[in-house]
């Protein structure tokens, strides 16, 4: 059925304004905290999960959390329950108060089925409360109803479909908007570790013989791009069935840690050769996120002090040559001549010997 639907329908496409954020145990505490500051703005979500089957035994993997601030833009979260922090930990904690209050009572909570059959392999983990949960909205119901009501006024003599048959969340898209949603990624290893940064790519699971870097990477893109789809597309079918909720707007900034505008390209990843060190391949983003970490492109230099002239060897300068003056005294010049005297009257006698 889902490959004769992609031969006869255009596919869904996800809204190209929504940023993805990934949360796990390399999450930041100020990047929780300001979806926390989001999450006390914002009243409307979109809930789906995913679960892998593990010896017949379906375990939680990841839950999708989209927040919906206005029909143009949302912030879309993929938390990781395989690589959560450890509980008794400040992030944990901080992850768990996110929950709390998106999970609360006065806030609109969309899944596309019972909202206790999304977490019912989940509980486990610590991060979300068990009991009933208020003012959630289980669209298949809805959207048997909007189907009826429309097949009435539109083919009135058409036979409504009877309100307690179930509609996929393929065949209602499929229905509403005449477009092909992929649900080829179902059934998956949902537990791998989608986000790059968690390094879960470095290991052989989806490669088909050796281990290949870009296999690894391409599946889990395209199982980031099946949870998304699978979360929008409830989102797209709940403001088609409550237009008036279209002009909601939550005015919020981004976290500054987040990626706005994700675009999941297959093309973009290069071949790799076994033998090399596998380059990590991010997602394509729109704009260049920002690192706010020091980048060493070549080998560090020390700096050292740069002079324009040889440094000068600053000495005392005298501006007048120094004469050294002797004074003799008048004893002495006395004594000087006597001797002078004696001296040529030696001389004298000397040349008169001679003669």
């Amino acid at each position: 059925k889902n490959e004769q639907l992609r031969a006869e329908y255009p596919p869904f496409q996800s809204p190209s304004n929504l940023t993805v954020l990934h949360l796990h145990h390399y999450s930041s505490i100020e990047t929780v905290e300001e979806l926390i500051s989001m999450a006390r703005a914002t009243h409307i979500y979109t809930i789906d999960t995913e679960s892998q089957v593990i010896n017949k035994v379906a375990k939680g993997a990841l839950v999708q959390i989209q927040f919906i601030h206005s029909i143009h833009e949302s912030i879309l979260v993929l938390i990781e329950m395989s690589y959560l922090p450890n509980q008794d930990s400040l992030l944990f904690n901080k992850i768990k108060e996110l929950c709390s209050i998106i999970f609360h009572d006065e806030n609109t909570k969309t899944t596309c089925g019972p909202f206790e059959n999304e977490f019912k392999n989940f509980y486990s983990y610590g991060l979300f409360e068990r009991g009933k949960v208020k003012n959630a909205i289980n669209l298949q119901d809805h959207f048997s109803d909007w189907y009826n009501k429309s097949a009435s006024i539109t083919h009135p003599t058409r036979e409504s479909r009877e309100k307690q048959t179930s509609w996929s969340l393929q065949d209602a898209i499929k229905i509403a908007f005449q477009q092909f949603l992929d649900k080829n990624e179902t059934v998956n290893k949902w537990r791998c570790g989608l986000d790059f940064k968690l390094n879960t790519w470095k290991r052989k699971l989806f490669s088909k013989n050796h281990y290949n870097a870009n296999e690894e990477k391409e599946k889990r893109i395209l199982m980031i791009k099946y949870a998304v789809a699978d979360c929008t597309a409830v989102t797209k079918l709940y403001f088609m069935i409550y237009p008036s909720d279209s002009s909601i707007r939550t005015s919020y900034e981004t976290p500054t840690t987040a990626s706005t505008n994700i675009t999941l390209n297959i093309d973009d990843l290069s071949d790799i050769s076994e033998e090399e060190e596998p380059e990590i391949l991010m997602p394509r983003f729109d704009k260049q996120p920002e690192i706010l970490i020091p980048q060493l492109d070549k080998e560090p230099q020390i700096l050292m002090p740069q002079f324009d002239k040889p440094p000068q060897i600053l000495i005392p300068k005298l501006d007048e040559q120094n004469y050294l003056t002797i004074e003799t005294t008048e004893e002495e010049m006395n004594e000087l001549n006597t001797q002078q005297q004696q001296q040529n009257y030696q001389n004298l006698k000397n040349k008169e010997r001679k003669t």
